[in-house]
C-alpha cells in the first residue's frame, strides 16, 4: 500500500533555489538541442544527457551521449563552440567505434590493448566524421585546440594524438611534433597513424588488430612517460562501449574514401591564422607539390632541431627543460592555439549555429513537437464521485498555489515596522510586517501513462484508471499546470495533449488491448519535460503489472535525474499481490526504478496516492 506521509523520503528534503532552478532549465534545454542534432546526423535516437559529476567532459554508451554538468559553467559563444566539438567527438564514437561484444574488441581486451586502440581509434573516428559532415570541422578543432592548450603536462606526448586530426591546421600538428620527446619514435607513429585513420570497419578488422599491435609494441612499450595523454574526453583510458550499432560496413567504407583525400590543401606558413575556411590540410613535413615519404629516424631527429625555435639540451622530462616549452607549451605555440580558437569564434556560420543554440539553451522556445499520434477514445460521463474527488483535491491545491504566491505577512515580529499599529499600542512582536516573494512550488508539469493492456481490462482497471486520471488532470488544471495523458501497449498515442483540458463532465475512456511495453511512450514524456520551462514536475505511470526491464528502467532513471518525480501505480488487488510473492516477484520487479512506489487495491484508490506524490513533488522541488 502506498505512504502518504513522503517526510521519510531521502528526496523530500532537497531543494533547489532560483538560480540552481534556471541552470537545471537550461541544461534540460540543452539536452534537447544537442539530441535532435544527432538524431538528424546519424539517423538514430540518440539520448543526450547532463548529470553531474564523471570522469571526463563527455562520455557515451552507444545509445547515449552524456555531458558532465560540472563542466559546464556558461553557455556563451565560446563554451558552446566547444560543447559542440565534444558532443560531434561522442557522436563519431556512436557511429563508428566498434563495440564490447564483437570479435575485434574481444581481441583488443584479450592482449591488453585498450590503450593503443582507443589513441587510434579517436583519430579514425574523426577522420570519418569530418569526411562525411565536413561543417563540424570548427567544432572539432576549437575543441582539440583548447584540450592542447589545457593540457600542457601531455604536451611532450601529445602528438600521438594529433598526427591523424587532418582538420587541424598544420602548423598545430608540426608545433606538437616538434615538442614530442621520442623522436626517434616519429616514423612508427606516421606510418601507422596515417594507415589507420582511414580504416573502414568491419572490412579492415584485420589490418586494424596488426596496425594496434604494432603501436602498443613499437610505441607505447617504448614511451618513457608517466602517464599517456588522455584525449579530449580522456579516451585513452576509456573502456569499450557496450550499446547500439556502429554504421554498417558500406558506410564507413564510403566515409573512409572520403578520409584519404583530406591532407592536400595548401599549408599555412609565415605565422598567420590558421586558414580554417578548407576542409583539409596538408600532413606535417608536405608541400603542396608533393607528399613526401615517410621520414628515418635521423631525419626525424635533423627536422626536430630546424623547427624548434629554442632547442632544449639534455633531460626531456617534464619541467626540466630550458623553458616552458618541455613539460609545458612554449608560449608561440599558446599563441598559435589561441588564435586558432578565435579564428572559429569570428566565423559567421559558427556565430548564427550558437546563437540558434542559446536561443533555445538561454531564452527558452517552450515548445514541445509530440510526434506521438492522437488516439481515438470515447467520451463518457464523469460519474458523481470523480467530481466530488476532483474537487476536494482542487480545493487543496488552489490552497497551495496562493500560500505560494507573494503576499504580506501581517503582524509579524520582525519586517518593516508599521506605524500606525504602533501608534495605536501593539505589542512588539506583532508591530512589523513581512513582504514573503513566495515560491514556484505550484509551477507544476506533469504526465501520466496509463497502461492500456489487455491485462487493464480486467475488473474494469481501465475504466477506474480513466476516472483517475480526469480527476488527476481536471484538478491540476485548476492551478494552471498542463497535464499531458499518454495511453501505452505496445506503442504509444496521446490521451489528452499538454494543451487540451479536460473535458467539465466527460472522461476519455482508454480501454484495455494490447501489450505492455512503454519505452516509446517514456521517450516522449522524456521530451516533453525537457521542453517544459516549469519547475516542478512528475511524472505518473499507471499499469497492473511488470514490464521489460532491459531499456525501459533505464529511461525511468534517466527522466528522474532530469529532476522529474517519478512515481509508478501498481494498481493490483490483493489476491494478485500474494500470488506475485508466492512465485518470488518482489518489488523491485514492478517499482521499475521509481522514486515513489504505490500499490494500490483498484483504481479508485489512485487519487489519493496522486494527491500525496503532488504535495510531496512540490515540497521536494519548490517548498520552502
Amino acid at each position: 500500500m502506498y505512504n502518504d506521509d513522503l517526510s521519510s523520503e531521502p528526496w523530500y528534503q532537497q531543494e533547489r533555489d532560483e538560480e540552481s532552478q534556471l541552470r537545471s532549465v537550461r541544461l534540460n534545454a540543452l539536452c534537447r538541442v544537442y539530441e535532435q542534432a544527432d538524431r538528424v546526423l546519424s539517423g538514430d535516437p540518440v539520448i543526450v544527457n547532463v548529470v553531474a559529476g564523471g570522469s571526463a567532459p563527455a562520455w557515451s554508451d552507444g545509445a547515449s551521449i552524456t555531458f558532465n554538468a560540472d563542466e559546464i559553467n556558461d553557455l556563451d559563444l565560446e563554451a558552446l563552440t566547444q560543447i559542440n566539438g565534444l558532443n560531434y567527438h561522442e557522436l563519431a564514437h556512436h557511429l563508428y567505434t566498434p563495440r564490447r561484444g564483437t570479435t575485434f574488441m574481444k581481441w583488443v581486451m584479450e592482449n591488453q590493448y585498450l590503450e593503443a586502440a582507443n589513441i587510434l581509434e579517436d583519430q579514425r573516428i574523426e577522420t570519418l566524421l569530418t569526411a562525411r559532415y565536413p561543417s563540424i570541422i570548427p567544432y572539432l578543432t576549437a575543441t582539440v585546440a583548447r584540450w592542447l592548450g589545457n593540457t600542457p603536462e601531455h604536451a611532450i606526448g601529445n602528438y600521438m594524438l594529433v598526427r591523424g586530426r587532418r582538420y587541424l591546421p598544420l602548423e598545430i600538428r608540426q608545433s606538437f611534433r616538434d615538442l614530442f620527446a621520442f623522436p626517434d619514435l616519429l616514423p612508427a607513429i606516421v606510418d601507422i597513424v596515417d594507415q589507420y585513420r582511414t580504416l573502414a570497419f568491419p572490412r579492415d578488422y584485420e589490418k586494424a588488430q596488426k596496425l594496434i599491435k604494432r603501436f602498443n609494441d613499437e610505441v607505447l612499450s617504448n614511451l618513457d612517460m608517466p602517464q599517456l595523454p588522455q584525449g579530449i574526453n580522456g579516451c585513452t583510458s576509456r573502456d569499450p562501449i557496450t550499446k547500439g550499432r556502429p554504421e554498417p560496413g558500406r558506410a564507413q567504407e564510403k566515409d573512409a574514401a572520403k578520409g584519404c583525400n583530406m591532407g592536400t590543401a595548401e599549408p599555412i606558413g609565415g605565422g598567420r591564422k590558421p586558414n580554417l575556411k578548407s576542409n583539409t590540410n596538408p600532413t606535417e613535413g608536405q608541400s603542396t607539390a608533393a607528399v613526401s615519404a615517410p621520414q628515418t629516424s635521423s631525419e626525424a631527429l635533423d627536422m626536430r632541431a630546424r623547427n624548434q625555435e629554442q632547442k632544449q639540451p639534455g633531460n626531456l622530462s617534464a619541467g626540466s627543460g630550458h623553458h616552458e616549452s618541455v613539460g609545458g607549451i612554449p608560449d608561440n605555440v599558446k599563441e598559435m592555439l589561441e588564435d586558432t580558437i578565435q579564428t572559429v569564434l569570428e566565423r559567421k556560420d559558427v556565430q548564427q549555429d550558437v546563437k540558434t543554440k542559446q536561443k533555445v539553451i538561454v531564452g527558452g522556445d517552450g515548445k514541445h513537437d509530440d510526434t506521438i499520434k492522437s488516439g481515438k477514445f470515447d467520451m463518457t460521463s464523469v460519474p458523481n464521485e470523480s467530481v466530488l474527488l476532483y474537487r476536494k483535491f482542487a480545493r487543496e491545491l488552489e490552497r497551495l498555489r496562493d500560500e505560494c504566491e507573494p503576499a504580506w505577512h501581517r503582524e509579524e515580529a520582525s519586517g518593516r515596522l508599521n506605524m500606525q499599529r504602533v501608534f495605536r499600542g501593539c505589542e512588539i512582536d506583532e508591530a512589523f510586517d513581512r513582504w514573503d516573494e513566495g515560491n514556484d512550488g505550484a509551477d507544476v508539469e506533469a504526465v501520466i501513462m496509463i497502461d492500456r493492456s489487455g491485462s487493464m481490462a480486467s475488473g474494469q482497471n481501465d475504466r477506474r484508471a480513466s476516472e483517475a486520471c480526469w480527476t488527476i488532470k481536471r484538478a491540476l488544471e485548476q492551478i494552471g499546470a498542463p497535464v499531458t495523458v499518454y495511453a501505452f501497449d505496445d506503442k504509444a498515442e496521446v490521451a489528452y495533449k499538454r494543451t487540451e483540458l479536460a473535458h467539465r463532465t466527460k472522461y476519455k475512456f482508454i480501454y484495455g488491448n494490447g501489450g505492455t511495453n512503454p519505452y516509446t511512450t517514456l521517450l516522449a514524456a522524456e521530451q516533453l519535460f525537457i521542453s517544459s520551462r516549469r519547475k516542478n514536475k512528475m511524472l505518473f505511470i499507471v499499469t497492473d503489472g511488470a514490464f521489460d526491464a532491459s531499456k525501459n528502467d533505464e529511461v525511468i532513471e534517466r527522466i528522474a535525474k532530469r529532476g522529474v518525480l517519478t512515481a509508478m501505480t501498481l494498481i493490483m488487488a490483493n489476491d494478485d499481490a500474494q500470488y506475485y510473492e508466492d512465485r518470488g516477484m518482489t518489488e523491485k520487479e514492478f517499482r521499475h526504478g521509481a522514486e515513489i512506489f504505490g500499490r494500490i487495491n483498484n483504481a479508485r484508490d489512485l487519487l489519493p496516492f496522486a494527491k500525496a506524490v503532488v504535495m510531496g513533488a512540490i515540497k521536494k522541488r519548490g517548498g520552502r
